[in-house]
């Protein structure tokens, strides 16, 4: 899987039946490097290498720890603003996924709701914080004095949207965002109500493309480059709300690393009066606490980062790609929950192509890889040293339950515990286990609850940490603990990135 990777269990081992000791001894132990792509691209590897050329790489993990930390705590401010009625609140709610009468949501209304800026944290990106700004044109907010009143300055990016044509309001705003040098996304609201009126679907098509041109042309009598994006914030799975989704998940990261590192330049390069400025700035805006810039600071002299570096090592960061072992053996549904976690039907075209030389991706999943490991006895029960060393390849493990007698996957948990790595267990086909106890005069509820009492006995028996087991039936994302699934791994994915990718830099340069 890269650099460092040294085992693979081969294609015959995993995805076939058991193959004799003696023909996969020499397999087991074949290179992974050359047939899977690296999890860094090359021309950031070589920049991280050159970063850390001089460090001792026993060192470079706590180092690497310590500012990605302190980056994780990091908040940048996304401005939603436009004129008053254009629809912005409405379109918070959509980020945000609330309803308008959801405990939370931002209050929209026919007349003027919005009398501040209003701060909402999104539920899936906790860096992020999107401001709801009044509207720009009314007797609160007049056109003059909007900019200096709710204060762009603030801001690290902005949506600004609109519901008709460009207006002179909306030029006037881009022309201050773009004088800050503050990225934004120029976002055309209400579409469905415009092409509701279109009876023909040309005639929509024909609408649509109007709208974008519009709000394209004005962009280009700027050279400006910015996306535009065509939405309605009641139907989002039409026209481009889901785009703008992916686009603006993609981009924050991004931002979220700029801004950081023009901070360190200004902290650390900028003069005392810019260095004061830009610290006060983070702190009056909350986006560090005192505490994690003095830390900053200290971690800087210490070892000699500058904002070059820092930026370096977040764009690596940026492209690293986080690798999940989904392990079972023969016949455990590994392949069926691979295609589930990333949104694949079973008969879908080139759902069968998951496997342990083709990882699967999704979009829900940014820069994780999921590989289909299924059949682990085959190596399990010829070498558990085999196992350990092929299992240190990846990052982080989905353990399928399913043979409980043999109780391979305690084994497993031991190994990767040994690790020092993380997993989940996952309990595949609870529809079958419920049909095979239908004759029990027990309700689904309660043989559940059994089920994951046992399960705790088990780990107990075996000296394993507690852990909660997942009650799946992958053909049904809906059902039993699928969403509590999806919801623990980003959760755990996010936690493990910044030291996986710690380690692997460390390991990365004492092998060079």
């Amino acid at each position: 899987m890269g650099f460092g990777h040294s085992y693979v269990w081969p294609l015959n081992v995993i995805t076939s039946s058991f193959v004799p000791p003696a023909e996969s001894s020499y397999e087991i132990r074949c290179s992974f490097d050359s047939t899977c792509p690296p999890k860094i691209q090359e021309d950031h590897l070589n920049k991280i290498k050159d970063v850390f050329a001089s460090e001792n790489p026993g060192k470079i993990p706590h180092q690497l720890m310590s500012l990605l930390e302190v980056f994780d705590r990091f908040k940048i401010d996304i401005a939603v603003t436009g004129e008053s009625g254009a629809g912005k609140s409405s379109l918070i709610n959509a980020l945000l996924g609330l309803n308008p009468d959801d405990t939370g949501a931002a209050q929209t209304g026919v007349v003027e709701t919005t009398k501040e800026a209003t701060k909402y944290q999104h539920p899936n990106l906790p860096h992020i914080r999107l401001w709801d700004l009044p509207g720009m044109g009314t007797p609160s907010f007049t056109s003059k004095s909007y900019v200096k009143t709710v204060n762009f300055d603030l801001y690290d990016m902005f949506m600004l949207v609109i519901s008709e044509r460009v207006r002179e309001n909306n030029v006037l705003l881009i022309d201050e965002i773009e004088q800050r040098k503050k990225p934004f996304y120029l976002i055309r609201t209400k579409i469905d109500n415009d092409v509701r009126r279109k009876k023909s679907k040309y005639a929509k098509m024909r609408a649509l493309d109007q709208m974008r041109q519009d709000c394209e042309k004005n962009l280009k009598e700027k050279n400006l480059d910015r996306h535009v994006f065509l939405v309605s914030a009641h139907d989002t799975e039409d026209y481009e709300f889901q785009k703008l989704m992916h686009t603006f998940t993609d981009d924050v990261f991004q931002l979220r690393a700029e801004v950081f590192s023009d901070f360190l330049d200004k902290m650390l390069h900028g003069g005392w009066l810019r260095a004061r400025y830009a610290t006060n700035h983070i702190q009056q805006t909350g986006k560090l606490e005192t505490e994690d810039i003095t830390e900053l600071q200290n971690m800087c002299k210490r070892t000699g980062f500058g904002a070059a570096k820092v930026r370096d090592v977040l764009e690596a960061l940026s492209h690293f790609q986080l690798d999940v072992a989904v392990l079972g053996e023969m016949g455990s549904g590994a392949s069926t929950l691979v295609k589930a976690l990333i949104g694949l039907e079973n008969e879908e075209c080139g759902a069968a192509d998951v496997s342990i030389s083709n990882p699967a991706m999704s979009l829900g999943y940014p820069d994780v890889r999921f590989w289909d490991i299924s059949g682990i006895e085959a190596v399990m029960d010829y070498s558990m040293y085999e196992m350990k060393q092929g299992l240190n390849s990846y990052d982080f493990y989905i353990i399928i339950v399913s043979d409980r007698q043999k109780a391979r996957h305690l084994k497993l948990a031991k190994a990767v515990e040994e690790l020092r790595k993380h997993y989940l267990f996952v309990y595949t086909k609870v529809d079958c286990h419920l049909q095979s106890q239908s004759d029990l005069c027990s309700d689904e509820t309660e043989i559940l609850d059994e089920l994951r009492v046992q399960f705790m006995k088990e780990l107990k028996m075996a000296n394993l940490s507690e852990q909660q087991i997942f009650l799946i039936n992958s053909l049904d994302r809906c059902a039993f603990d699928f969403v509590s699934l999806e919801s623990a791994l980003s959760s755990d994915l996010n936690t493990v990135r910044a030291s996986a990718f710690a380690y692997y830099i460390a390991r990365t340069v004492r092998e060079q």
